[in-house]
C-alpha cells in the first residue's frame, strides 16, 4: 500500500469501526428504581409511576404501584421527571345500562404538581432507591 493510501485506509477503518460499535449498542444505560409511595404518610394501595427524561431525549418508563405502595421500574440513566398517580374509588356507574355490571369511578388523590404538571425529579445513575411521601389534594 502506498504512503498516500495509508491515511485514507486508516480513516475508512476507523469510520467503519465507529459504525459497527454504535450499531451494536443495546440502547441507553438502565438502572432499577424502586421504593414506596405514600400519600399523607399512608402507603398507596394502587397507582402508577412514570419516569420521563428531563431533557426530552430517550425512552420513558414506569411501573405499577402495588400493595404496600411498592414500585419497581427499569429507568434510563439521567435526570428524570416523575409522574405519580394514585386513584381512589369515589363511586360506581353502570357499564352498559341500569341492569348491567358496574365499574368503579376513580378520582386522582394527588395534586397535578405530582403528575400532569409534575415538579418531581430523580437522578438515576444505576440502581436507585427512592421513596415518595406526597400530600393529598
Amino acid at each position: 500500500m502506498s504512503d498516500r493510501a495509508r491515511p485514507a485506509a486508516a480513516c475508512w477503518a476507523a469510520g467503519f469501526l465507529a459504525v459497527v460499535v454504535v450499531g451494536c449498542s443495546d440502547g441507553p444505560r438502565m438502572g432499577t428504581v424502586s421504593g414506596v409511595v405514600k400519600v399523607g404518610g399512608k402507603e398507596a394501595e394502587r397507582g402508577s409511576i412514570t419516569f420521563i427524561p428531563a431533557n426530552g431525549k430517550g425512552p420513558t418508563s414506569g411501573g405499577e404501584i402495588t400493595a404496600g405502595g411498592r414500585y419497581t421500574a427499569k429507568v434510563p440513566h439521567g435526570t428524570m421527571k416523575v409522574e405519580v398517580r394514585v386513584p381512589k374509588v369515589v363511586g360506581k356507574k353502570p357499564l352498559y345500562g341500569k341492569d348491567g355490571p358496574y365499574m368503579d369511578v376513580l378520582e386522582e388523590v394527588l395534586p397535578e404538581k405530582f403528575n400532569n404538571k409534575t415538579e418531581l425529579t430523580v437522578e438515576v445513575n444505576g440502581d436507585t432507591a427512592k421513596d415518595w411521601d406526597l400530600p393529598a389534594k
